[in-house]
């Protein structure tokens, strides 16, 4: 049995997100008691690729995809699809916050991402910022996220802070793969987060 540390994880690291909007059809199962966030009708998904580091509490690679839902009044996100490349990572997340990450074999250029699981490819993204200075968020945004834990839907609270940029990104995401669901949806806005902080969970959850 993997042991992993207690909450919360604070972490460093970078990434490239992308946030896209997706049919209400396409989506994956959500947890009882949260209902997708709608613009313009469609389903808003977030996908990242994220390289943590050293600085933090342990590094790896992720990849993931994350509904943005309504739990109660307020607004959350909610983690359908996650690879990582560390068993401590993935045993601690399924533990602590049901959250079900799963093994991935990563491989990471200086522009590019793929992860490649047992069921095939995943995602592939090719990533570059479209100019201008970085800009660090003025604040640490407080945010949660809402899983499925022991048969109980839980919210987990979540901090993150750091420098954000502008980019362009070309994604592939096999209609054939574990992801597939998200082959075909229309990206809207492409972010790279060069150095950023994150502390996720908090011993409490609400």
């Amino acid at each position: 049995m993997t042991t992993y540390p207690p909450e919360p994880w604070d972490l460093r690291g970078n990434g490239a997100i992308t946030v896209w909007h997706v049919d209400h059809d396409r989506l994956p199962i959500l947890p009882k008691g949260t209902r997708p966030l709608t613009v313009a009708g469609r389903a808003v998904v977030a996908t990242a690729f994220v390289r943590y580091d050293e600085r933090g509490l342990m590094g790896y690679h992720e990849l993931l995809a994350a509904v943005v839902v309504r739990h109660g009044l307020r607004p959350a996100l909610s983690i359908t699809d996650i690879w990582v490349d560390s068993e401590v990572s993935m045993a601690g997340g399924r533990g602590l916050w049901g959250i079900p990450k799963q093994m991935a074999t990563f491989d990471v250029g200086y522009r590019s991402w793929s992860a490649e699981t047992p069921e095939g490819v995943a995602a592939t993204a090719e990533v570059e910022p479209t100019g201008g200075p970085d800009l660090r968020l003025p604040i640490t945004l407080p945010g949660r996220v809402v899983q499925t834990l022991a048969g109980r839907t839980v919210a987990s609270r979540i901090r993150a802070g750091g420098r954000v940029r502008r980019a362009r990104a070309t994604w592939d995401v096999p209609a054939d793969g574990p992801l597939g669901w998200l082959a075909g949806a229309s990206p809207m806005v492409h972010v790279l987060a060069p150095d950023f902080a994150m502390a996720f969970g908090s011993g409490t959850r609400r």
